[in-house]
């Protein structure tokens, strides 16, 4: 262990591809291995990257078998979304295979013409002239095409069909994906018994690829959620720049996709792989850490809402950080932050303490675009209760659909928080101050906009 942890990323993931090609008995020449590794190194060292990186594929191949070991070492090796485009080198290979048509990809005739290629088509149930974007498994498939091109000559074919196999089960959030793959794989030749082992190798792999839905502390599965925002949302990688609405909209984003997420399309099962009682426990933590996380979300979405819209009503969107403060850097000096300025007000009781955990204490790790904690959040859950806040977020989300408007959002939130963020906000945006006690003072005003009922 204590070897493993001084080694470069590099030599761990040559040590990985030896360690594959010495179990499945092929002679591979020290220099071919190198610049497999290279390669894929190469790949997974893209700066728009933070969890889609060398840790994560060592973590799938760790105590794996050499096939599983080679399927995850090249199954995040195309990233289009995110590395905005293919290295230079996979590239040449994909090219008579796949060709660009703005932000998707078109299977060309030629892959179904290389014989090796053609397996990888059949594999995935794919055929020349479809078009398939990131979100219908593209990365994955030319993933998969890279893989098999690279090892062309040294795996058998049953061993390319294997590693295809399992690349094609990480498309993530499908329903059953055994029954299918097993049949694509047996009208490639592979008897009963190979096809139901290498579908059975496929789901491990696919629920060791998504492995962090069932971790039993929230904080770890929230720490890989929130390593996914910057990869999907470029704006959020230059900390000092990204605007509130950029912020919102990524939080948005994931909260709305997790919110439509079923924990049973998260994990798989196949052939007694994994035992039931397993599997169960597996969606049930998934479950837990889903619910969990889109309620997070939806009370960070609340506090970004209050300062969202006092942005807009004081003079448009600006960066985050000149509402909420700079974000400290590790053993850095202290910054001026907002929740610095924000008053004791009366604590509701009967929160829920894993929720509470979570927006108080903070996430497993920091982020560096982000604090690990949510004091805005925890603010407002603490001093109005979760109803509240659910009910605040629903408000803010019809804003957002333009069903209301920025003011009318305010005018419907309870003032003694309004009136909290807005004059914390006027110690920390110099230059919105004015404009916000302008505002304040509007908005804490009867008006023929509020409701009956509003507090």
């Amino acid at each position: 262990m204590h070897e493993e942890i001084n080694r470069a990323s590099i030599h761990r993931v040559i040590e990985a591809f030896s360690q594959a090609m010495t179990a499945l008995g092929h002679q591979v020449p020290p220099l071919s291995i190198e610049r497999w590794a290279i390669a894929v190194h190469h790949c997974l060292s893209s700066r728009a990257r933070d969890f889609h990186t060398h840790q994560h594929i060592l973590d799938i191949a760790r105590d794996a078998d050499p096939l599983e070991i080679l399927a995850a070492l090249y199954h995040d090796t195309v990233y289009i979304q995110v590395d905005l485009g293919v290295t230079e080198h996979f590239a040449a290979l994909l090219q008579p295979l796949l060709r660009k048509e703005e932000a998707a990809c078109r299977i060309l005739p030629g892959a179904a013409q290389d014989p090796i290629a053609a397996d990888v088509l059949a594999v995935f149930g794919r055929s020349p002239d479809e078009v398939l974007t990131p979100f219908t498994g593209l990365n994955e498939l030319a993933s998969a095409l890279v893989a098999a091109k690279e090892l062309e000559g040294v795996l058998t074919r049953p061993e390319q069909l294997a590693v295809a196999a399992c690349i094609e089960a990480s498309i993530p959030f499908r329903n059953e994906i055994g029954p299918e793959l097993e049949r694509r794989l047996r009208a490639l030749g592979i008897g009963a018994q190979d096809a139901s082992a290498m579908v059975r190798r496929a789901v491990r792999l696919s629920n060791k690829d998504v492995g962090n839905f069932a971790a039993p502390d929230p904080g770890r599965f929230l720490d890989n959620t929130w390593k996914l925002l910057p990869e999907t949302n470029p704006s959020l990688r230059i900390v000092s720049t990204y605007t509130v609405r950029d912020y919102r909209v990524a939080l948005q984003k994931m909260e709305g996709f997790l919110a439509q997420l079923p924990a049973e399309r998260v994990f798989h099962a196949w052939g007694g792989e994994p035992a039931p009682e397993v599997h169960a426990q597996r969606v049930q933590a998934a479950r837990i850490n889903i619910d969990l996380a889109v309620r997070y979300l939806r009370c960070k979405l609340y506090g970004i809402a209050m300062v969202e819209a006092f942005a807009m009503e004081s003079g448009g969107d600006a960066p985050l950080e000149l509402f909420m403060g700079g974000i400290p850097e590790p053993d850095g000096p202290c910054m001026r932050r907002i929740e610095q300025y924000l008053p004791q007000l009366p604590h509701v009781n009967g929160l829920d303490p894993a929720l509470l955990t979570l927006l108080q204490v903070g996430r497993a790790t920091a982020s560096f675009f982000d604090l690990s904690t949510s004091p805005l959040a925890s603010f407002l859950i603490s001093t109005l209760g979760e109803a509240s806040v659910m009910a605040g977020f629903a408000q803010a989300s019809d804003w957002w659909a333009e069903k209301s408007s920025a003011r009318e959002f305010l005018l419907l939130q309870p003032r003694a928080a309004t009136t909290a963020l807005a004059e914390a906000a006027t110690h920390i945006a110099d230059t919105r101050a004015a404009a916000l006690r302008a505002l304040l003072r509007d908005i804490t005003q009867p008006t023929t906009l509020e409701r009956p009922g509003r507090p």
